[in-house]
């Protein structure tokens, strides 16, 4: 018969035993989860350049499964904020690449990522397509650039329907730089449009000299 002491003493020994995997786990699934926020970073870059492929969002989407995997005995680090972090880059990414492809974005569920994720990776979107707008007023392109703003505002506005503690979803944050990038962007176009107009007249006044 084990001492009470020993039985203790074994007791700890288990729980070391336990706290040994689930470090080995959180160390996989950090590891995993920055692959995520790579490959969406990668994907958010390529879209900027024209130059996007569904084959980033693929191994992305495999990652996730292989980091739901790894952490399904320990559900308490599937919540985990390097978890969140991964899987904000990854929504950010979707939500641009279907923007950009005129395509329906798949909803956290089909993406196998939580909700507040996918929240506070719309709220990145909004300065991504401040970087799209400037490079389509840059290419002259007008019409594209407020397409795009009218996008912008829409995502801006779902935004501003939620009202929860950080503790709930970290969105406050978010919604005020969405609400100042919008402001800024709106200036942005319309000094643009001023500007383009000032521009038509003088090569008017050029031309009947």
């Amino acid at each position: 018969m084990m001492s009470d002491i020993d039985t203790l003493a074994s007791i700890v020994g288990d729980i070391g035993d336990t706290l040994d995997d689930k470090d080995t786990v959180r160390e996989l699934a950090l590891k995993s989860s920055r692959t995520i926020e790579r490959l969406s970073r990668q994907m958010i870059q390529k879209i900027h350049n024209g130059e996007a492929s569904r084959e980033l969002f693929n191994e992305a989407i495999q990652e996730v499964t292989k980091v739901k995997s790894i952490v399904e005995d320990y559900p308490e680090l599937h919540h985990s904020g390097f978890l969140r972090n991964g899987f904000q880059e990854l929504a950010e990414a979707h939500i641009l690449w279907a923007i950009d492809k005129g395509e329906e974005p798949l909803s956290p569920k089909e993406l196998d990522i939580t909700p507040d994720s996918y929240l506070v990776g719309l709220g990145d979107v909004v300065g991504e397509l401040r970087r799209m707008i400037l490079d389509s007023l840059i290419n002259g392109d007008i019409d594209g650039a407020k397409d795009l703003m009218k996008k912008m505002e829409r995502i801006k506005d779902m935004l501003m329907d939620f009202d929860y503690p950080n503790a709930i979803v970290p969105i406050k944050h978010k919604q005020d730089i969405a609400r100042d990038l919008v402001e800024k962007t709106r200036g942005d176009i319309a000094t643009y449009i001023t500007n383009d107009k000032l521009r038509q007249k003088m090569d008017d006044m050029l031309q009947r000299l």
